[in-house]
Protein backbone atom coordinates (compact mmCIF):
# COMPACT_ATOMS: atom_id res chain seq x y z
CA UNK A 1 0.00 0.00 0.00
CA UNK A 2 1.33 3.39 -0.88
CA UNK A 3 2.02 6.49 1.28
CA UNK A 4 -1.28 8.45 -0.45
CA UNK A 5 -3.77 4.78 0.01
CA UNK A 6 -2.44 4.47 3.55
CA UNK A 7 -3.18 8.45 4.22
CA UNK A 8 -6.58 8.10 2.23
CA UNK A 9 -7.38 4.72 4.40
CA UNK A 10 -6.87 6.67 7.88
CA UNK A 11 -9.07 9.46 6.75
CA UNK A 12 -11.95 7.14 5.32
CA UNK A 13 -11.38 5.48 8.82
CA UNK A 14 -11.59 8.68 11.10
CA UNK A 15 -14.71 9.74 9.10
CA UNK A 16 -16.13 6.33 9.79
CA UNK A 17 -15.75 6.30 13.51
CA UNK A 18 -17.08 9.85 13.79
CA UNK A 19 -20.71 8.20 11.69
CA UNK A 20 -20.86 5.56 14.42
CA UNK A 21 -20.21 7.98 17.31
CA UNK A 22 -23.51 10.18 15.57
CA UNK A 23 -25.26 6.80 15.38
CA UNK A 24 -25.58 7.07 11.52
CA UNK A 25 -24.16 3.78 10.63
CA UNK A 26 -26.39 0.72 9.83
CA UNK A 27 -26.31 -2.63 9.15
CA UNK A 28 -27.35 -2.80 4.92
CA UNK A 29 -28.95 -6.11 5.41
CA UNK A 30 -31.51 -5.84 8.75
CA UNK A 31 -31.07 -2.03 9.16
CA UNK A 32 -29.98 -1.90 13.06
CA UNK A 33 -26.89 0.03 14.52
CA UNK A 34 -23.36 -2.11 15.39
CA UNK A 35 -22.28 -3.31 18.37
CA UNK A 36 -19.08 -1.76 18.08
CA UNK A 37 -16.73 0.65 15.93
CA UNK A 38 -14.75 -1.01 13.01
CA UNK A 39 -11.71 -2.18 13.49
CA UNK A 40 -10.14 -1.19 10.14
CA UNK A 41 -11.83 -0.60 6.51
CA UNK A 42 -10.49 -3.73 5.81
CA UNK A 43 -11.98 -6.57 8.46
CA UNK A 44 -15.60 -7.44 7.33
CA UNK A 45 -17.93 -6.45 10.45
CA UNK A 46 -20.45 -8.95 12.01
CA UNK A 47 -23.78 -8.10 12.34
CA UNK A 48 -25.15 -8.52 16.01
CA UNK A 49 -28.27 -8.85 14.97
CA UNK A 50 -29.04 -10.74 11.81
CA UNK A 51 -25.50 -12.50 11.85
CA UNK A 52 -24.20 -10.83 8.38
CA UNK A 53 -20.78 -10.25 7.55
CA UNK A 54 -19.97 -6.54 4.97
CA UNK A 55 -17.58 -4.41 4.85
CA UNK A 56 -17.55 -1.08 7.08
CA UNK A 57 -18.27 0.93 3.98
CA UNK A 58 -21.51 -1.02 3.36
CA UNK A 59 -22.51 0.27 6.71
CA UNK A 60 -24.24 3.80 5.70
CA UNK A 61 -27.42 5.47 5.61
CA UNK A 62 -28.05 4.55 2.17
CA UNK A 63 -28.48 1.32 2.99
CA UNK A 64 -31.69 2.15 4.31
CA UNK A 65 -34.78 2.00 1.83
CA UNK A 66 -36.26 5.39 0.63
CA UNK A 67 -39.40 6.14 1.40
CA UNK A 68 -42.18 5.28 -0.73
CA UNK A 69 -46.00 6.68 -0.99
CA UNK A 70 -48.92 6.09 -3.77
CA UNK A 71 -48.91 8.25 -6.37
CA UNK A 72 -52.42 9.39 -4.94
CA UNK A 73 -50.59 10.53 -1.01
CA UNK A 74 -50.06 14.06 -1.94
CA UNK A 75 -48.31 15.37 1.42
CA UNK A 76 -50.12 17.33 4.11
CA UNK A 77 -49.14 20.84 4.14
CA UNK A 78 -47.39 20.77 0.94
CA UNK A 79 -46.88 24.03 -1.19
CA UNK A 80 -46.03 21.89 -4.30
CA UNK A 81 -49.15 22.05 -6.03
CA UNK A 82 -50.25 19.87 -9.40
CA UNK A 83 -52.28 20.54 -12.04
CA UNK A 84 -53.71 18.14 -14.60
CA UNK A 85 -54.41 14.45 -13.09
CA UNK A 86 -51.69 11.72 -14.59
CA UNK A 87 -51.58 9.93 -16.89
CA UNK A 88 -52.51 12.61 -18.62
CA UNK A 89 -50.81 15.92 -19.12
CA UNK A 90 -49.31 17.60 -15.59
CA UNK A 91 -47.67 20.31 -14.46
CA UNK A 92 -45.84 20.63 -10.69
CA UNK A 93 -45.40 23.90 -9.78
CA UNK A 94 -42.22 23.92 -6.95
CA UNK A 95 -42.33 27.31 -4.56
CA UNK A 96 -38.86 28.81 -3.15
CA UNK A 97 -37.40 26.98 -0.63
CA UNK A 98 -37.13 30.46 1.18
CA UNK A 99 -33.86 29.02 2.88
CA UNK A 100 -30.27 29.87 2.10
CA UNK A 101 -29.23 26.23 3.59
CA UNK A 102 -25.64 25.51 4.27
CA UNK A 103 -24.28 26.68 1.23
CA UNK A 104 -24.67 30.12 2.97
CA UNK A 105 -22.44 28.90 5.85
CA UNK A 106 -20.14 26.90 3.80
CA UNK A 107 -19.38 29.65 1.11
CA UNK A 108 -18.86 32.25 3.25
CA UNK A 109 -16.28 30.20 5.29
CA UNK A 110 -14.78 29.47 1.69
CA UNK A 111 -14.87 32.88 0.34
CA UNK A 112 -13.10 34.44 3.44
CA UNK A 113 -10.39 31.64 3.65
CA UNK A 114 -9.40 31.64 0.25
CA UNK A 115 -9.55 35.77 0.49
CA UNK A 116 -7.24 35.89 3.54
CA UNK A 117 -4.93 33.59 2.08
CA UNK A 118 -4.80 34.74 -1.99
CA UNK A 119 -4.49 38.20 -0.19
CA UNK A 120 -1.24 36.88 1.18
CA UNK A 121 0.27 35.89 -1.69
CA UNK A 122 -0.86 38.09 -4.20
CA UNK A 123 -0.81 41.18 -2.44
CA UNK A 124 2.06 40.87 -0.12
CA UNK A 125 5.27 43.40 -0.62
CA UNK A 126 7.72 41.19 -2.22
CA UNK A 127 11.28 41.82 -0.44
CA UNK A 128 13.71 43.89 -1.85
CA UNK A 129 15.32 42.01 -4.61
CA UNK A 130 12.73 39.39 -4.58
CA UNK A 131 11.01 38.33 -7.72
CA UNK A 132 7.17 39.38 -8.93
CA UNK A 133 4.52 37.67 -8.20
CA UNK A 134 4.60 34.77 -10.77
CA UNK A 135 1.07 34.74 -12.88
CA UNK A 136 0.16 30.90 -12.49
CA UNK A 137 -0.65 32.34 -8.96
CA UNK A 138 -3.89 34.67 -10.49
CA UNK A 139 -5.75 31.56 -12.20
CA UNK A 140 -4.53 29.18 -9.13
CA UNK A 141 -6.28 31.38 -7.13
CA UNK A 142 -9.33 32.19 -9.46
CA UNK A 143 -10.44 28.47 -9.02
CA UNK A 144 -11.01 28.87 -5.50
CA UNK A 145 -13.03 31.71 -5.66
CA UNK A 146 -14.79 30.45 -8.62
CA UNK A 147 -15.88 27.27 -6.20
CA UNK A 148 -16.53 29.77 -3.44
CA UNK A 149 -18.48 31.82 -5.91
CA UNK A 150 -20.63 28.44 -6.96
CA UNK A 151 -21.12 27.76 -3.33
CA UNK A 152 -23.24 31.47 -2.89
CA UNK A 153 -25.10 30.94 -5.65
CA UNK A 154 -26.44 27.63 -4.67
CA UNK A 155 -27.74 29.54 -1.85
CA UNK A 156 -29.18 31.65 -3.35
CA UNK A 157 -30.75 29.48 -5.65
CA UNK A 158 -31.88 27.47 -2.67
CA UNK A 159 -33.67 30.15 -1.33
CA UNK A 160 -35.32 31.84 -4.14
CA UNK A 161 -35.67 29.39 -7.19
CA UNK A 162 -38.72 27.73 -7.90
CA UNK A 163 -39.11 25.15 -10.52
CA UNK A 164 -41.98 23.88 -12.50
CA UNK A 165 -41.64 20.25 -13.54
CA UNK A 166 -44.27 19.36 -17.05
CA UNK A 167 -44.65 15.87 -18.36
CA UNK A 168 -46.93 15.86 -21.71
CA UNK A 169 -47.09 12.67 -24.34
CA UNK A 170 -43.70 14.47 -26.86
CA UNK A 171 -41.36 16.54 -23.84
CA UNK A 172 -40.91 16.46 -20.18
CA UNK A 173 -39.88 19.78 -19.24
CA UNK A 174 -38.23 21.37 -15.83
CA UNK A 175 -38.15 25.17 -15.80
CA UNK A 176 -36.14 27.12 -13.28
CA UNK A 177 -36.95 30.30 -12.57
CA UNK A 178 -35.47 33.37 -10.27
CA UNK A 179 -35.45 37.19 -10.18
CA UNK A 180 -37.80 37.22 -13.24
CA UNK A 181 -35.31 34.89 -14.93
CA UNK A 182 -36.40 31.09 -16.59
CA UNK A 183 -34.35 28.58 -17.49
CA UNK A 184 -35.77 25.72 -19.51
CA UNK A 185 -34.17 22.41 -20.24
CA UNK A 186 -35.89 19.15 -21.61
CA UNK A 187 -36.23 15.63 -22.75
CA UNK A 188 -38.35 13.51 -25.21
CA UNK A 189 -40.88 11.60 -22.51
CA UNK A 190 -40.23 7.83 -24.42
CA UNK A 191 -36.55 8.45 -23.61
CA UNK A 192 -36.81 8.70 -20.20
CA UNK A 193 -35.19 5.67 -18.30
CA UNK A 194 -36.17 6.17 -14.66
CA UNK A 195 -37.19 8.56 -12.06
CA UNK A 196 -35.64 8.36 -8.87
CA UNK A 197 -33.85 9.90 -5.88
CA UNK A 198 -30.65 10.45 -5.83
CA UNK A 199 -27.68 11.40 -3.53
CA UNK A 200 -26.90 14.82 -4.22
CA UNK A 201 -24.30 15.56 -1.51
CA UNK A 202 -23.47 15.02 2.19
CA UNK A 203 -24.66 17.39 5.44
CA UNK A 204 -22.24 16.67 8.43
CA UNK A 205 -21.92 12.50 7.00
CA UNK A 206 -25.72 12.68 5.81
CA UNK A 207 -26.63 12.23 2.24
CA UNK A 208 -28.81 14.46 1.19
CA UNK A 209 -31.01 13.79 -1.66
CA UNK A 210 -33.24 14.64 -4.44
CA UNK A 211 -35.07 14.30 -7.72
CA UNK A 212 -33.29 13.17 -10.69
CA UNK A 213 -35.39 12.18 -14.06
CA UNK A 214 -33.09 10.68 -16.28
CA UNK A 215 -33.09 9.43 -20.25
CA UNK A 216 -31.00 8.73 -22.86
CA UNK A 217 -29.39 12.11 -23.36
CA UNK A 218 -29.01 13.73 -19.93
CA UNK A 219 -31.11 14.40 -17.11
CA UNK A 220 -32.97 16.57 -14.77
CA UNK A 221 -32.24 16.78 -11.35
CA UNK A 222 -34.51 19.19 -8.64
CA UNK A 223 -35.69 19.46 -4.93
CA UNK A 224 -32.77 18.68 -2.50
CA UNK A 225 -34.74 21.30 -0.08
CA UNK A 226 -37.82 19.25 0.09
CA UNK A 227 -39.28 17.01 2.93
CA UNK A 228 -38.37 12.85 2.00
CA UNK A 229 -42.62 12.89 2.37
CA UNK A 230 -42.37 15.45 -0.95
CA UNK A 231 -39.85 13.70 -3.01
CA UNK A 232 -41.27 10.32 -2.61
CA UNK A 233 -44.71 11.95 -3.67
CA UNK A 234 -43.26 13.77 -6.58
CA UNK A 235 -41.07 10.36 -7.83
CA UNK A 236 -44.75 8.39 -7.84
CA UNK A 237 -47.02 10.95 -9.46
CA UNK A 238 -43.98 11.79 -12.37
CA UNK A 239 -43.87 8.05 -12.85
CA UNK A 240 -46.96 7.49 -13.74
CA UNK A 241 -47.31 10.49 -15.61
CA UNK A 242 -44.01 9.37 -17.60
CA UNK A 243 -44.24 5.89 -17.87
CA UNK A 244 -48.40 5.29 -17.64
CA UNK A 245 -49.83 3.32 -14.23
CA UNK A 246 -49.32 -0.26 -15.90
CA UNK A 247 -45.63 0.36 -16.57
CA UNK A 248 -44.97 2.25 -13.10
CA UNK A 249 -46.64 -0.71 -11.43
CA UNK A 250 -44.60 -3.54 -13.13
CA UNK A 251 -41.41 -1.17 -12.96
CA UNK A 252 -41.90 -1.07 -9.16
CA UNK A 253 -42.17 -4.68 -8.39
CA UNK A 254 -39.51 -5.70 -11.08
CA UNK A 255 -36.70 -7.35 -9.27
CA UNK A 256 -32.76 -8.67 -10.82
CA UNK A 257 -33.15 -12.20 -11.78
CA UNK A 258 -31.19 -14.44 -9.49
CA UNK A 259 -28.67 -16.65 -11.02
CA UNK A 260 -27.52 -19.48 -9.72
CA UNK A 261 -23.76 -19.51 -8.97
CA UNK A 262 -22.18 -22.47 -11.11
CA UNK A 263 -18.38 -22.96 -9.67
CA UNK A 264 -15.86 -22.65 -12.41
CA UNK A 265 -12.60 -24.44 -12.15
CA UNK A 266 -10.88 -21.46 -14.13
CA UNK A 267 -11.73 -18.18 -15.38
CA UNK A 268 -10.35 -15.26 -16.58
CA UNK A 269 -11.75 -11.65 -15.89
CA UNK A 270 -10.24 -7.99 -17.15
CA UNK A 271 -11.14 -5.99 -14.18
CA UNK A 272 -13.73 -3.09 -15.62
CA UNK A 273 -11.88 0.06 -17.28
CA UNK A 274 -11.38 3.11 -15.80
CA UNK A 275 -14.66 5.46 -16.70
CA UNK A 276 -13.77 7.61 -19.97
CA UNK A 277 -12.17 11.47 -19.65
CA UNK A 278 -10.74 9.77 -16.18
CA UNK A 279 -7.45 10.84 -16.91
CA UNK A 280 -8.57 14.43 -17.59
CA UNK A 281 -9.68 14.47 -14.06
CA UNK A 282 -5.94 13.29 -13.29
CA UNK A 283 -4.23 16.03 -14.91
CA UNK A 284 -6.39 18.32 -13.33
CA UNK A 285 -5.26 17.42 -10.00
CA UNK A 286 -1.70 16.78 -11.26
CA UNK A 287 -1.91 21.15 -12.33
CA UNK A 288 -3.63 22.05 -9.11
CA UNK A 289 -0.61 20.20 -7.40
CA UNK A 290 2.34 21.92 -9.24
CA UNK A 291 0.89 24.99 -8.98
CA UNK A 292 0.66 24.06 -5.26
CA UNK A 293 4.48 23.40 -5.45
CA UNK A 294 5.30 26.49 -7.34
CA UNK A 295 3.32 28.73 -5.01
CA UNK A 296 5.60 27.23 -2.28
CA UNK A 297 8.83 27.78 -3.40
CA UNK A 298 8.33 30.63 -5.48
CA UNK A 299 4.84 32.97 -4.87
CA UNK A 300 4.85 32.75 -0.91
CA UNK A 301 4.98 36.05 0.72
CA UNK A 302 7.90 37.32 2.96
CA UNK A 303 7.78 37.34 6.20
CA UNK A 304 11.29 37.71 7.14
CA UNK A 305 12.04 40.64 9.44
CA UNK A 306 15.68 41.24 8.10
CA UNK A 307 16.55 44.35 6.88
CA UNK A 308 14.23 46.07 9.43
CA UNK A 309 16.70 47.25 11.63
CA UNK A 310 16.86 45.10 15.31
CA UNK A 311 14.30 42.76 16.24
CA UNK A 312 13.16 41.13 19.43
CA UNK A 313 13.14 37.68 20.14
CA UNK A 314 9.51 37.31 19.87
CA UNK A 315 10.07 38.91 16.54
CA UNK A 316 11.72 36.12 15.04
CA UNK A 317 9.48 33.32 16.74
CA UNK A 318 6.77 34.96 15.33
CA UNK A 319 8.68 35.75 11.95
CA UNK A 320 9.98 31.97 11.88
CA UNK A 321 6.44 30.56 12.62
CA UNK A 322 4.47 32.55 9.93
CA UNK A 323 7.72 31.54 7.15
CA UNK A 324 5.96 27.99 8.15
CA UNK A 325 2.71 28.76 6.44
CA UNK A 326 4.75 28.39 3.30
CA UNK A 327 5.09 24.71 3.63
CA UNK A 328 1.64 23.94 3.37
CA UNK A 329 1.08 24.56 -0.38
CA UNK A 330 3.82 22.53 -0.65
CA UNK A 331 2.58 20.00 0.82
CA UNK A 332 -1.22 19.93 -0.22
CA UNK A 333 0.71 20.37 -3.38
CA UNK A 334 2.40 17.02 -3.22
CA UNK A 335 -0.77 15.20 -1.89
CA UNK A 336 -2.44 16.69 -5.45
CA UNK A 337 0.34 15.52 -7.49
CA UNK A 338 0.62 12.12 -6.23
CA UNK A 339 -3.28 11.54 -6.64
CA UNK A 340 -2.86 13.11 -9.99
CA UNK A 341 -0.36 10.71 -11.17
CA UNK A 342 -2.23 8.00 -9.94
CA UNK A 343 -5.19 8.62 -11.68
CA UNK A 344 -3.67 9.42 -15.23
CA UNK A 345 -1.49 6.01 -15.02
CA UNK A 346 -4.47 3.66 -14.72
CA UNK A 347 -6.85 5.36 -17.11
CA UNK A 348 -4.69 6.94 -19.67
CA UNK A 349 -6.14 6.22 -22.90
CA UNK A 350 -4.51 3.63 -25.43
CA UNK A 351 -2.31 2.39 -22.57
CA UNK A 352 -1.32 -1.23 -23.43
CA UNK A 353 -1.04 -2.42 -19.51
CA UNK A 354 -3.97 -4.63 -18.20
CA UNK A 355 -5.20 -6.29 -15.26
CA UNK A 356 -7.18 -9.28 -14.64
CA UNK A 357 -8.29 -11.51 -12.02
CA UNK A 358 -7.72 -15.31 -12.78
CA UNK A 359 -8.25 -18.53 -10.89
CA UNK A 360 -7.95 -22.27 -10.99
CA UNK A 361 -8.77 -25.26 -8.80
CA UNK A 362 -6.27 -23.81 -6.28
CA UNK A 363 -5.78 -20.01 -6.39
CA UNK A 364 -6.73 -16.71 -7.50
CA UNK A 365 -4.65 -13.84 -8.49
CA UNK A 366 -4.51 -10.58 -9.46
CA UNK A 367 -1.96 -10.32 -12.82
CA UNK A 368 -0.94 -7.38 -14.79
CA UNK A 369 0.10 -7.92 -18.37
CA UNK A 370 1.60 -5.06 -20.76
CA UNK A 371 1.76 -5.82 -24.75
CA UNK A 372 0.70 -9.42 -23.44
CA UNK A 373 3.50 -10.57 -21.43
CA UNK A 374 2.57 -10.94 -17.86
CA UNK A 375 4.72 -8.48 -15.78
CA UNK A 376 2.89 -8.46 -12.17
CA UNK A 377 1.33 -10.70 -10.25
CA UNK A 378 -0.50 -11.09 -6.82
CA UNK A 379 -2.10 -14.58 -5.90
CA UNK A 380 -3.86 -16.20 -2.89
CA UNK A 381 -5.19 -20.01 -2.51
CA UNK A 382 -8.80 -20.12 -3.71
CA UNK A 383 -9.66 -22.07 -0.22
CA UNK A 384 -8.72 -18.01 1.42
CA UNK A 385 -10.95 -15.90 -1.41
CA UNK A 386 -15.28 -15.62 -0.19
CA UNK A 387 -15.71 -13.61 -2.58
CA UNK A 388 -15.82 -9.79 -4.50
CA UNK A 389 -17.79 -6.78 -3.15
CA UNK A 390 -18.64 -3.51 -4.91
CA UNK A 391 -18.86 -0.71 -2.43
CA UNK A 392 -20.13 2.58 -3.01
CA UNK A 393 -17.19 5.52 -2.65
CA UNK A 394 -19.19 8.55 -4.66
CA UNK A 395 -21.00 9.87 -7.27
CA UNK A 396 -19.73 11.89 -10.58
CA UNK A 397 -22.60 13.73 -12.15
CA UNK A 398 -25.15 11.43 -10.32
CA UNK A 399 -24.25 8.86 -11.11
CA UNK A 400 -22.88 6.30 -8.42
CA UNK A 401 -18.98 5.00 -8.63
CA UNK A 402 -17.75 1.83 -6.52
CA UNK A 403 -14.68 0.39 -5.10
CA UNK A 404 -14.45 -3.13 -5.90
CA UNK A 405 -13.08 -5.72 -3.22
CA UNK A 406 -11.51 -9.00 -3.24
CA UNK A 407 -12.22 -10.94 0.12
CA UNK A 408 -9.27 -13.25 1.40
CA UNK A 409 -9.24 -14.26 4.57
CA UNK A 410 -11.98 -11.92 5.89
CA UNK A 411 -10.27 -8.67 4.26
CA UNK A 412 -10.99 -6.53 1.83
CA UNK A 413 -8.07 -6.28 -0.84
CA UNK A 414 -8.90 -3.61 -3.16
CA UNK A 415 -9.11 -4.69 -6.55
CA UNK A 416 -10.02 -0.96 -7.93
CA UNK A 417 -10.95 2.49 -6.46
CA UNK A 418 -13.10 4.16 -8.52
CA UNK A 419 -15.84 2.04 -11.23
CA UNK A 420 -19.32 3.03 -12.49
CA UNK A 421 -21.28 1.61 -10.18
CA UNK A 422 -23.55 -0.35 -12.58
CA UNK A 423 -20.61 -1.94 -14.11
CA UNK A 424 -18.89 -2.45 -10.91
CA UNK A 425 -21.97 -4.22 -9.92
CA UNK A 426 -21.95 -6.74 -13.29
CA UNK A 427 -18.57 -7.65 -12.87
CA UNK A 428 -18.55 -8.42 -8.91
CA UNK A 429 -21.32 -10.46 -10.03
CA UNK A 430 -19.98 -12.62 -12.92
CA UNK A 431 -16.77 -13.32 -10.30
CA UNK A 432 -18.76 -14.40 -7.80
CA UNK A 433 -20.74 -16.61 -9.66
CA UNK A 434 -17.16 -18.20 -11.23
CA UNK A 435 -16.10 -18.87 -7.46
CA UNK A 436 -19.28 -20.56 -6.31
Amino acid sequence: MTFLEKLAAKAEKAAMDKAHLNGLLRCPNCGQKPASAPVDMETLMRCHSCGAETLPAEWKPEAQAFLTVHPDAIPENTRIRREGTPPGECVWHIPANGKFGFFLFFGLFWVTITAVVSTAFLFSTPAEGAADKPWFLYPFFGIFWAVGIGLLYAAVRNKYASHRISVTRDLVTLRREMFGKAKDKSMVTSQVTSVAQVEFYQQNYKPIHGVEIRGQAGKLRFGSTLQDEEKAWLVADIKRAVFGESHAGAMAAASPEKIAAQRQASFSFPLPAAPKGHWIMGLFFMLMGLGGIAMGFFGGPDFSSSGKGDVDRISQVFDAVFSLFNLIPIIVGFVFTGIGLLIVRSSWPGSQREVRLEGDETQVALRTYQHGRLIKEQSFSRSSVSGVRATNTGHVNGKPMKRINLIVDGKAKRVTWWTEGDTADVWAGDVNRALG
